[in-house]
């Protein structure tokens, strides 16, 4: 039947009517309303998928459950940037780590984490009724969350300036976190989750004017991630990494260079307007250190080398920080645990390295102090270790003339004799020990000649199989968590006492759980970085194991679980990595390409 022509002319003017006015709405609305319209609009889509999940919840197949996962996970990467940038704490209750919390005041109350981590492992385990309702009331609490975010945002606004630094956040935690598997190693999703990731970043940042350049980077990086991220562990981040995330972090500061859009103006671990966190200078030691800090110069850590190397520091004058952090040595010992000031009885725990010491939030293997500056001080007055008085010390230098100079060089124009002075100085040069030119960091930055092929299938096995990223993040390999870095990781892994097999033992040092009694902190230790781990030896808090090999075989067989005796709060993966004895070799090449003692003092004298 023939439409009347009038007819015809009104349905084609309401068409086009509609179609210009909805050109005229996105052309009036800024970038920032149009990314605020973004969120709400997958917000609404997640949450939608939500409640279909857990209608189903406690009927459907396995299979279906699980794609029902998958895809939430795909919608919360969409809005990711923005939850984790604005929300923090709704972040973590819709995706944290999968551990138990507490406060010093309440030690044996605990927090149970809750979120998409906690709901995978009842999603891939082996389906019961209870399993099912446990299931069912995870999938409530994110939907809680998601409907709490959406109330929120009826107040939220935001700058351009925070947009940018919300997408370049995200892509540096998709990078540490996606890649590895950290946040969801039973599904095994991350490669795809990290397309999602750069889709969201594709639409949100056209909304400033659409950049053929960026949009073809970060096309072809979602484009390689989709066709190869269906097997996790064979996928090539090497490649990844360096032939596609490069140039989409270039293009991208490019953009918001030539757009002229302001960086985040407040301290960062990882400076604002770095191109990525992979290029040279990008990690800021100042974000580590406390806020009336002494400025470093290169007088002030002149002289906090000399002392550092200064007998005069300990108690009994024969023992200096240099006798037991030795420069060939990456800044470590070479022992197991080092001997007490006097030599009549072993201290407690493995030398650390402090190459890169600068670069976490806190000190020590239990995490017990938070800057250099402190730790200085513990370990000088320490009797066991230094055994030195600062009283004592400071009247000491004020008879030795070089001090004099070299003091009043470091602090001119104030009262440079002061025992806090001794420990900015050291700290000082504890900082300037800073260096991310590694092999590693090199290919990174491009230079494929850098590691060789069996390095870097070491690098795709520490990303992939051996589950290694998921604890000691690139690009720092410690603890310390990305994008902010601004707390770090202890982790219970169970490591035994001796070498016995037979009858292994968990090592009885509690860790961490001696500052605040927390039960779950039992035998928990601070991850520490694998930077130099080739010349670190021997390994772990106690130094047990002497030989990279040794290490990775006790990972391989699933921590103190697999030695066989029962941790029930060990938080390392009690399952078999089943790594080949190809696979073990090419890790261990892959650790030695992160060896790098050059010290530059470029970016610690704010030279970037």
């Amino acid at each position: 039947m023939k439409m009347p022509t009038k007819k015809v002319i009104t349905v084609l003017s309401i068409f086009f009517f509609s179609l210009l006015m909805i050109a005229a709405t996105n052309n009036a609305k800024s970038p920032e309303q149009r990314t605020l319209a973004y969120f709400n609009t997958h917000l609404d889509s997640l949450e939608s998928k939500l409640l279909r999940f857990e209608a189903i919840a406690t009927s459907a197949h396995s299979d279906t459950l699980k794609q029902y996962f998958v895809d939430c996970r795909a919608l919360y990467k969409r809005v990711e940037f923005l939850i984790e940038y604005y929300y923090p704490t709704a972040a973590t209750r819709i995706n944290g780590a999968p551990l138990l919390e507490a406060e010093p005041t309440e030690p044996e109350e605990p927090t149970h984490p809750t979120g998409f981590q906690v709901l995978e492992e009842s999603v891939y385990e082996e389906l019961s009724m209870e399993n099912r309702l446990v299931m069912a009331n995870e999938i409530n609490g994110i939907t809680a969350q998601v409907r709490k975010v959406k109330l929120y945002n009826e107040d939220l606004s935001f700058s351009s300036a925070e947009v940018f630094d919300a997408v370049r956040l995200n892509m540096y935690r998709m990078i540490a976190k996606s890649l590895s598997a950290f946040d969801c190693p039973g599904s095994l999703t991350g490669i795809t989750e990290a397309a999602e990731v750069l889709r969201s970043a594709n639409t949100v940042i056209s909304y400033y004017e659409e950049d053929r350049a960026l949009e073809a980077a970060l096309s072809k990086a979602i484009e390689y991630a989709y066709a190869n991220g269906a097997d996790f562990n064979a996928f090539n981040r090497a490649v990844f990494l360096t032939d596609y995330m490069n140039p989409v972090f270039k293009e991208f500061h490019r953009v918001q260079e030539t757009k002229r859009v302001p960086y985040i103006s407040e301290l960062r671990a990882v400076h604002a307007d770095a191109t990525s966190f992979f290029e040279e200078g990008a990690f800021n030691t100042n974000y580590f250190a406390p806020s009336r800090t002494a400025k470093a110069t290169e007088e002030l850590i002149a002289l906090g080398n000399k002392l550092f190397y200064e007998p005069m520091v300990s108690g009994s004058g024969t023992r200096s920080c240099g006798g037991c952090h030795d420069p060939a040595k990456a800044f470590t010992d070479g022992l197991a645990v080092n001997s007490s000031l006097f030599g009549d009885k072993q201290l407690l725990r493995n030398t650390p390295t402090l190459i890169n010491a600068a670069l976490q939030p806190v000190q020590f293997t239990d995490s017990r102090i938070a800057f250099l500056e402190d730790q200085v001080h513990d370990v000088v007055s320490n009797k066991q270790e230094m055994g030195g008085d600062f009283n004592t010390i400071l009247n000491k230098l004020k008879k030795d003339k070089s001090y004099e100079r070299m003091f009043s060089a470091a602090f001119p124009g104030a009262d440079y004799w002061s025992k806090t002075n001794i420990k900015k100085a050291i700290a000082a040069y504890v900082r300037s020990l800073t260096t991310l030119n590694s092999r590693f960091d090199k290919y990174m930055r491009g230079n494929k000649l850098a590691m060789n092929e069996q390095e870097v299938r070491g690098f795709n096995t520490y990303m992939g199989k051996a589950k290694c990223g998921t604890c000691h993040y690139v690009p720092l390999f410690n603890g310390a968590v990305p994008p902010l870095y601004d707390k770090i990781e202890s982790e219970v892994l169970g490591v035994p006492a001796t070498k016995d097999t037979v009858n292994a033992k968990v090592d009885a040092d509690l860790g961490k759980y001696n500052l605040y009694l927390m039960p779950h902190q039992k035998n928990s230790f601070k991850t520490a970085t694998l930077r130099n781990i080739a010349l670190t030896a021997p390994y772990m808090h106690n130094g047990i194991y002497t030989t990279l090999e040794e290490v990775i075989d006790f990972y391989n067989k699933g921590g103190g679980t697999g030695l066989g005796y029962e941790l029930p709060n060990q938080t390392l993966s009690p399952d078999k990595l089943e790594l080949t004895e190809v696979e073990k070799k090419d890790l261990i090449a892959f650790l030695h390409a992160l060896t790098d003692t050059a010290v530059s003092r470029k970016d610690i004298l704010g030279m970037r």
